[in-house]
This record gives structure tokens, sequence and C-alpha cells, in this order.
């Protein structure tokens, strides 16, 4: 089978024959637009050592980017963060291309939130700060006949139906009081709520604050008797939403609302496709919640076309740019290299950690690159320049091991196959 060989320029060129080539798709599948990849070490590849092309195809217009995660508590993958979509690794003597996926790590709760469920989608990795601003509590409904003529809600979050018979001395007639929670709002209730709501059932005169426990107010008039229901709307929550981008470190600020006593989210959430679990909740309650580029993706396969290092410096592989998702025309690129994926929380020194990435620092990303212009971009393209001997490669390891991930040139062509 035959190698595509790039034109191009410095030392890329020296050893572009060397190794194997191979595909990566099945027979006959020949993509619309290919990316074609290579990228250069100070020293050769070491397979032991992991080597990442991250993508952001998130169209943002390089607001946000991948960059190399440098040091904990939050390692995330171990090797990347900011905005990844897709990444292409190599490690191991093989390439492989994946989905990246986003985990949802709750950090620290007060005041009533209590957990998060679900998935986030998009790419954008970063920390999550959730405040309640305000608090406005449930309707309360008074249905039926009885002794309660009105009843006012003064700190109730608990939404549920509330039932009760009342004889025509304004009493409760004895074991007819029962309390339902809400399937969305509502909770069991606590020990005094329930001892409260006990007494009730003994049979007693009806009070204003017979329901005190509660948070409701009653007020009675005697002398009708009957059945009557209180429903009790769920308590809805302002909240302010801060969120800090781990490519960027800018904040940007939204609001939202969340249901008290819930795990379902409003049509206003904080994250998109993620649930809070809370319980009564408080002004000023806030949740810290990390988005973390998950430890594993989601295989997509080999790219369509690759070459094995074979102990040369260069990694070179050919990726079908629909595998980046429909109508990529903006991409955001990093090249992240590692001697080794680390996770231990009490590593927060980036000098404990041997890593390289575009630009002195690995955080200077190819941005807004289009393409489907058919233009290549180079490391001669770049300001600054990737060179050697980053700020990043101070880690423990030797000269050797350093060099091997140290990225020193690459090069990025789109071609139209079809």
């Amino acid at each position: 089978m035959r190698c595509r060989i790039l034109l191009m320029v410095s030392a890329l060129t020296v050893g572009s024959v060397l190794g194997g080539c191979a595909r990566g798709s099945g027979p006959g599948v020949i993509p619309e637009v290919v990316l074609e990849i290579v990228w250069e070490m100070a020293g050769p590849v070491n397979d032991s050592f992991y080597y990442y092309v991250a993508f952001d195809a998130d169209d943002d217009e390089g607001a946000d980017f991948p960059v190399p995660v440098a040091a904990g508590p939050y390692w995330g993958n171990g090797w990347g963060t900011g905005s990844i979509t897709h990444f292409l690794e190599y490690h191991a003597g093989a390439y492989q291309l994946y989905r990246a996926d986003l985990n949802v790590v709750p950090r620290l709760f007060s005041g009533g939130f209590l957990d998060v469920l679900g998935d986030v989608t998009g790419g954008d990795a970063g920390e999550y700060t959730i405040t309640v601003s305000a608090i406005t509590l449930g309707a309360v409904t008074l249905t039926g006949t009885g002794a309660i003529s009105a009843v006012t809600n003064d700190s109730d979050q608990n939404a549920g139906m509330l039932e009760l018979e009342t004889d025509a001395a304004g009493s409760t007639v004895a074991g007819s009081v029962s309390f339902t929670p809400a399937a969305d709002g509502g909770r069991p209730l606590d020990a005094a709520e329930q001892a409260q709501i006990n007494t009730l059932n003994g049979g007693v005169p009806l009070q204003s604050d017979s329901l005190d426990e509660l948070g409701l107010t009653l007020t009675v008039s005697a002398g009708t008797a009957g059945t009557q229901v209180i429903e009790i709307a769920p308590a809805v929550a302002d909240v302010d939403v801060a969120f800090k981008s781990a490519s960027t470190g800018q904040v940007t600020t939204d609001t939202a609302t969340v249901t008290a006593n819930s795990s379902q989210s409003t049509a206003d959430p904080p994250i998109a496709g993620v649930d809070f679990v809370t319980g009564d909740v408080t002004i000023g309650a806030q949740a810290q919640v990390g988005l973390e580029v998950a430890t594993t993706g989601t295989p997509i396969g080999p790219p369509f076309e690759y070459v094995l290092p074979n102990g040369s410096n260069t990694l070179r592989a050919t990726v079908d740019l629909a595998n980046l998702g429909v109508n990529v025309n903006s991409l955001d690129i990093n090249f992240i290299t590692t001697t080794e994926l680390i996770f231990d929380p009490n590593i927060t020194d980036p000098n404990e950690h041997t890593y390289d990435g575009l630009g002195p620092w690995g955080n200077d990303a190819i941005r807004t690159f289009n393409p489907n212009e058919f233009f290549p971009i180079s490391n001669d393209d770049a300001f600054p320049p990737e060179e050697s001997d980053d700020s990043t490669l101070v880690g423990p390891a030797t000269e050797q091991q350093r060099a091997a991930v140290d990225i020193v040139d690459w090069q990025i062509t789109p071609h139209r196959l079809l």
C-alpha cells in the first residue's frame, strides 16, 4: 500500500518514509476530508510514554482550547484539560482516536446542596460555583371544607399534600392527618415535623401554630366539620452561576434556578444535562462542581492512516475530519505529551510532572484553524514557535526521557480525498 509523504519543512522531511504505513479504516472506506498530522520530538518516541493531539471542535471561535493538565489536585484524565472534544493518542505502539467525555465531579456542597447527577454536553472542562441568591417558597392551595379558613407558607420548602379531618369544634379527627411528599420538590418529614403530625392524629384542637414545624401558619374557624387538603408547591431557588475555564482561567457568570428537595432540573438549570440533588436550601448555599476530562474517552478507532515511529522521533497520522463532528469549520488543537499519567491529588507542583505542549508553558494552542480551506499550517506559522527545552520539562526524568516528550516541530495539512 502507498504511503503519502508530506511536503514538509525543516527536519520533518527527513525520515518521512521511516516506519510502516497502515490504514485504520476498513477496505474501500475513503473519507471526504482528512487531516495529515506530523509532530516531532527532540529524541526518539518512547512507546511507554503518552502522546496526544487534542482537538476542540465546539466552534466557539477559540474562546477555549486544549491545554496540558500540569498538576493536581484535580488531574482528570492525567494529561489534558481545557476544552477537548476529541483526541488522538499514541501509546504502547498504537494510535487510537477517541471522543472526549467529561466527568461531573462534586467538590464542595453546603446549605442544602447534596449531590449532582448526569452528564455534560460539550467539552469545556473547568469548575462551576453555584450560589443561592433568593428562594421563592411554593404557593399553598387549600381545598375542601373544615375548620381551616386559610394557610400561609412562612418557610416550608417541602412540597406535597397534607390531608386532615376536623369536627365542628375545630379539633382534628383522630388518625385523619397525613402528609404525602411531592415526587418533585418533596421529602419525607423530619422527626420534629412527624412528631407534630402524630400529635394532631391524637385528636386535638387546631391552633394557628399547629403546623409551624412544617413552616405553615393556619387560620382556624370553629363550627365547620369536614375534610380538607393543603397542597404545597415546590420551592424554587434563584442561583448565581460562575464557571472558571480550565484552559483560560477566565470566569463567566450566568443565572439559573434549582428546585428545593429535588433531583430534577428546572427549565433553566445551572449546568445543561446535570441535575442537582437538594434538600431544603438556604440563602448563600453553594455547590462547587468540577468538569474533568474523563480518564478514558469513547473509542472511535484507529486513524485513517498512520505511520509507526519504529525508533524515530516522529509521529504521523491521518484523521478523518468527519470523526471530529459534522460541518467542522473551526478547530482548536494542541499537541500534548507526558512521561506518565498522574492521578495523585497530593501532587500539586508542576515541577513533579514531565510534560510538554505548544508554547513555553504548553498552553499556546492552535486556534480557529479552518480545515476546509486546505492550507497547511506548521510550527513556522506559530507565534511563538514551538522550541526545545520548554519550562514544563523539569519533572523527574532523565535527559533522554525529557527529549522523548519534548515537542520541537509540527505540521497539519488538510486534504480533500473525494
